[in-house]
């Protein structure tokens, strides 16, 4: 019996060290800073992946190994951007005294707006718009449009912008009215696009793609593995084809659970949205925190549509602390069971500048803790010997016991 407990000593030995040594299995260094002051720090996929989805494992500690405050922040890195794209002219047609015409090429799948930019003019200028896809038949768009205020207060000309009903001709023909005035000088006609763009989201990279096409589903499936667990806030879809398309699309991972006795797979929807031509197909979707996913398109009756590509992108997130000069600071992360730290820094995170020195975090390892097994199990080690003793062990217990009873019977 003293052998079972101490093998049994031994084993809980082995695992309190082992979840000891497991608390923080992954480590990091700060890059040296050449100030004092507070930082920005930059956090790496592979420490939001081997971390806890809400970072309340992470830590800092400076060469003592006392822990350094710090705070984490979602910068706003969204910016307007304006483009313009100018369209190709096919022709232009002057009959004088009576009208002027320009036929363009339209890039766009959708289009509600261009923009002429035109040389000075002192007048205004009325128009019309239609629209064809040969080039040979012509159906109105706009039927009656009116430019004015052409003269730019500085440079050569004036852009203006012209807005009509949603169309989606190849080719739009706009005609001025040159009755009782001069034509215009039309320099170029185009469009601009504003939007916005998010500056400096990180790219997450999967290990895996699979495309499989359920026929008898009329669904399209895409499944995708990742390295390690990442957290995804963005997903953007590149398609090629077809030209109009509007499908409803569903990202999932599969899980199991147990009904009656039976271990059974079932679909845990992760996010949904719509794909459709007319709309970006960049989509936000509620964060993210996997290494297995699935995305399923609908198709309907439609054929599968033509992808080349579907990324997946993170919002960046900052560690905001501040350093010493030239002093040693390691990173720790990876404790399942941590809390979340309270530090004073956090409580002034809304006057502290967003405009803050970088530093980045090199020589990121994650510590695998394997327990050697033992080579050679001595004698009383083995299984058969344990047996032997609880065998004796009851033989010598039977023996006392018979010669107990026996004495008591001469008594």
């Amino acid at each position: 019996m003293k052998q079972i407990k101490s093998i049994s000593i031994i084993s809980l030995a082995l695992l309190f060290v082992n979840i000891a040594i497991a608390q923080h299995n992954t480590l990091g260094e700060l890059e040296t800073v050449n100030k004092n002051g507070l930082h920005e720090i930059l956090l790496p996929n592979e420490i939001r992946s081997f971390s806890k989805s809400d970072l309340s494992d992470f830590r800092i500690l400076d060469a003592k190994g006392k822990e350094v405050p710090y705070f984490i922040r979602e910068k706003r890195n969204k910016i307007k951007t304006s483009e313009y794209v100018e369209f190709e002219r096919i022709s232009k047609t002057i009959l004088k005294d009576t009208s002027s015409s320009i036929v363009f090429k339209n890039p766009l799948k959708i289009i509600q707006e261009v923009v002429l930019s035109t040389a000075n003019y002192s007048a205004s200028k009325t128009f019309k718009l239609s629209g064809s896809n040969d080039l040979k038949e012509w159906f109105g768009v706009l039927n009656k449009g009116r430019l004015s205020n052409l003269q730019g207060l500085e440079g050569l000309s004036i852009d203006k912008s012209i807005t009509f009903p949603r169309c989606a001709y190849k080719y739009l023909k706009i005609e001025f009215n040159d009755k009782n005035s001069l034509p215009i000088n039309v320099l170029k006609i185009g469009s601009v696009s504003n939007g916005f763009i998010n500056k400096g989201l990180q790219t997450v990279i999967a290990q895996s793609k699979t495309t499989s096409e359920l026929i008898e589903k009329k669904k399209t499936q895409v499944h995708f593995t990742f390295k390690n667990r990442e957290v995804i806030n963005q997903v953007r879809f590149k398609v090629v084809a077809p030209e109009f398309f509007n499908r409803s699309v569903v990202i999932y991972k599969k899980l199991e659970r147990t009904i009656k006795n039976k271990k059974e797979t079932y679909k845990k929807q992760l996010a949904r949205f719509q794909l459709n031509s007319e709309e970006e197909t960049i989509f936000n979707i509620p964060e993210l925190f996997e290494s297995d996913i699935f995305i399923e398109i609908n198709n309907k009756d439609n054929n599968a549509l033509t992808i080349s590509d579907i990324n997946f992108f993170q919002k960046p997130l900052y560690v905001i602390t501040a350093l010493k000069q030239n002093e040693n600071y390691t990173i720790k992360t990876g404790n399942k069971t941590a809390k979340a730290p309270e530090y004073d820094l956090s409580f002034f995170k809304y006057k502290i500048s967003e405009d803050l020195p970088r530093v980045a975090i090199k020589s990121i390892v994650k510590q695998e803790v394997i327990l050697e097994e033992v080579k050679k199990d001595s004698f009383w080690q083995k299984p058969w010997f344990m047996w032997v003793c609880i065998v004796l062990t009851g033989l010598i217990i039977l023996f006392f016991t018979s010669s107990l009873v026996k004495d008591l019977k001469k008594e």
